[in-house]
């Protein structure tokens, strides 16, 4: 970071004070245990600390200034006061974008921003050095925490923007004011606070209003309400798909089945250069969408498809996001990060699909944020695995019950409540060759099951051998 003491009064709309202009800011932290010398600090309010309170201890540990929005005696640094420390971290943010001269791809939607991103960055990077989140550090403080972390020389930022409430992306936008916003997808995630799919699309679209001029609009075209909500605000936005009943888009990705290789799959992907088959380390129809989209981004910048396969050619699949790993008669399938409605039903099919001839078993979790239509939408889960051939469903929430009357009659699931009776039933079902998926809200832990699973497996190898 190459900003100064005076750049920060400036972007904050202060006049600088004298000196300021050879005061050179290091990082800008919002936890006082990370502050080094030359680092600007912060004072961020929170759920159960106030950074007001470790102002004083930012400054002994060499911190340049503090930025506040209470009165902080003895501080020890200089203190620039402001209305709110959350909102003068955004402006900070978007200053420091500024100043830099980056590109910035904003990207959102119910599921796979975080694996969207990470697809462009591995093909992005083959003509651009790129910037983008870590993991998904998305919301008011996240989003301007990783623009500030981003260097100068960084000519195309990729970011990721999270919402869960109606103003949030009001707050967001402003801050990433994109060249190219990306619109994944919609559907029924954090209903809490958005209210149904329509308030999911309107609410996400609303960051197509801060693009910049010139910029482009790339959106899901496989979802109606985001399109029609999407068509209402950008005058020509571009679509992708993976539906092929949709023929009326340049870019469109199909998802053939397994590649051999542990999570590789065989995809189809079509741009305006042509139709072109190739394998790659993910697998299934929700990676389809993604790759149309990713594709239809890189074109935008200059890159073809024979750019995006080499890319994600080289991607490597994000720990707890559809991580495969193959121990004894087993294939264990990690995607505990979190859950909705949308990407639930998606890790299923797919796993689903890889299991073919083997036992296929579920480990779920409760949904989280679903509101008023919590209970609809685990009857609907249950509903949904009907149709699948499935060895056994273990399953921890307090949507159990809803889940169990959307399955019927067919097969009952088991209720566990952590990794110990989830193992117990497991060495009950005497499985042979198997494949077993993990999911739920990122609150549930379900990572511990499939860790668990895993020792279990492993033990079970060496004992054998």
């Amino acid at each position: 970071m190459k900003l100064t003491l005076a750049d920060v009064q400036r972007c904050l709309g202060n006049a600088a004070d004298e000196g300021q202009e050879s005061v050179a800011i290091r990082a800008v932290r919002t936890d006082s245990r990370a502050v080094e010398p030359g680092d600007l600090f912060i004072c961020l309010p929170g759920e159960h600390f106030d950074g007001h309170e470790f102002a004083a201890q930012a400054a002994k540990k060499g911190a340049a200034a503090v930025i506040a929005s209470r009165l902080i005696d003895d501080a020890g640094a200089p203190v620039i006061m402001v209305q709110d420390t959350v909102a003068a971290l955004g402006r900070l943010a978007a200053c420091w974008r500024d100043i830099c001269g980056a590109r910035l791809i904003a990207v959102t939607g119910t599921a796979g921003k975080t694996t969207v991103k990470e697809m462009l960055s591995a093909v992005l990077s083959r003509k651009f050095t790129v910037a983008k989140n870590y993991r998904n550090l998305n919301n008011q403080i996240g989003l301007p925490l990783s623009m500030l972390r981003a260097d100068a020389g960084q000519e195309l930022w990729i970011m990721e923007l999270g919402i869960s409430h109606k103003r949030d992306m009001e707050e967001l936008a402003p801050i990433a004011s994109p060249d190219l916003a990306v619109i994944t997808n919609v559907g029924p995630g954090h209903l809490e606070g958005l209210g149904d799919v329509e308030g999911v699309a309107r609410a996400k679209t609303a960051l197509l209003r801060y693009l910049r001029q010139g910029g482009s609009a790339i959106i899901g075209r496989d979802y109606p309400a985001l399109w029609a909500a999407a068509c209402e605000i950008a005058p020509a936005p571009i679509g992708f798909s993976a539906d092929p009943a949709i023929t009326d888009t340049d870019f469109a990705a199909a998802f053939l089945g397994g590649a051999g290789s542990e999570g590789w799959g065989r995809f189809r992907l079509r741009t305006p250069e042509g139709e072109s088959e190739f394998d790659a380390p993910f697998a299934g129809d929700h990676y389809a969408a993604n790759l149309a989209c990713v594709a239809a981004v890189a074109h935008q910048l200059g890159l073809g498809r024979d750019d995006v396969v080499a890319g994600l050619k080289t991607l490597v699949p994000d720990r707890q996001r559809f991580c495969c790993r193959t121990v004894g008669y087993c294939t264990v399938i990690d995607d505990t990060y979190n859950a909705n409605p949308l990407s639930m039903a998606g890790s299923i099919r797919t796993a689903a699909s890889m299991a073919g001839d083997r036992e296929l078993v579920l480990v779920l979790g409760d949904m989280r944020e679903l509101g008023a239509e919590a209970a609809m939408r685990h009857e609907e889960l249950g509903r949904l695995l009907r149709g699948i051939e499935l060895k056994a469903i273990f399953y921890k929430g307090d949507h159990f019950a809803d889940v169990a009357r959307g399955l019927g009659d067919g097969m009952k699931p088991v209720k566990v409540t952590g990794p110990d009776d989830f193992i117990a039933g497991w060495r009950e079902l005497s499985l042979g060759r198997s494949v077993a998926l993990f999911k739920g809200s990122r609150s549930l832990g379900m990572e511990a099951f499939a860790g668990a699973l895993c020792r279990e497996l492993e033990q079970h190898a060496g004992e054998e051998a």
